[in-house]
């Protein structure tokens, strides 16, 4: 065990944008002082809470995990007309 622990790498980020009204971005900036913390981290802390809260969400996301567990970079028709296509099955 090494005498001091190894630093925690934060994920990786992927940049985006997006415009709001003035007044969400005024008591974003607000929000992120009266907290010290980034906007970013403001922005990805309540869309974690928003994605976990809603249930009807959930209930979708658990649908659509099983359709991109094959390959989750093809898309879903693709995968679909693969899988039923008897070309690109094999024979026991």
């Amino acid at each position: 065990m090494p005498f001091i622990p190894r630093q925690v790498k934060p994920p990786a980020r992927v940049p985006i944008t997006c415009k709001v009204p003035e007044e969400v971005a005024n008591l974003l900036k607000q929000y992120a002082d009266f907290l010290d913390s980034s906007q970013e981290h403001i922005v990805s802390e309540t869309l974690r809470v928003a994605f976990r809260r809603d249930k009807e969400f959930q209930a979708w996301l658990a649908t659509m995990r099983p359709r991109h567990s094959n390959d989750s970079n093809a898309p879903a028709a693709e995968r679909q007309r693969t899988s039923n296509d008897p070309a690109t099955k094999t024979q026991p």
